[in-house]
């Protein structure tokens, strides 16, 4: 299990090559918590953003993301409706967590995801700062139902959030 906030910054390494590609910039997650891929800042200023696809990482590692081979000339785009973890109008980062009764639990504050399999197995939330500190924060298993709306997630009551 990683922490998403965690990759962020790392370097993309060609293993073939031993080249740095670039590094991580952000992490794309479809609406039901799948990881499809990385967006990477290249080395230089002038080159933009490129979306390195889940299918094309060897590895997300501790210290580096590991790719094997070149990266091909004609990468496919990021959807649109697809969530950025940290960056963008679709970010997660900072956005309200509610359930169906009405009550929110929170501010997404860091998202875990299992590296293997792509897919988002928890969610830690904030209370705001002096809650945080007093109670520690909170830590939301993946839950059955997820939400991830337009303004605010949404998740079915009742949940119980555990402290971390």
């Amino acid at each position: 299990m990683r922490r998403a906030g965690d990759v962020l910054g790392l370097a993309v390494i060609d293993v073939t090559s031993g080249k740095k590609l670039g590094q991580v910039d952000d992490l794309l997650f479809d609406r039901e918590g799948r990881l499809h891929g990385l967006s990477l800042s290249r080395t230089s200023w002038f080159e933009k953003k490129i979306y390195l696809p889940l299918d094309h990482i060897l590895s997300i590692g501790e210290d580096c993301v590991t790719i094997e081979g070149p990266l091909p000339d004609k990468l496919p785009l990021p959807k649109e409706e697809w969530f950025r973890y940290s960056r963008g109008e679709q970010q997660m980062l900072g956005r309200p967590v509610i359930t169906t009764n009405g009550k929110q639990l929170g501010i997404l504050e860091e998202v875990y995801f299992d590296e293997k399999q792509g897919n988002i197995v928890g969610y830690e939330l904030s209370d705001g700062f002096m809650n945080d500190v007093m109670d520690g924060r909170q830590l939301i298993c993946q839950p059955d139902q997820f939400l991830f709306g337009q303004d605010a997630f949404v998740v079915q009551s009742p949940v119980d959030p555990e402290p971390m």
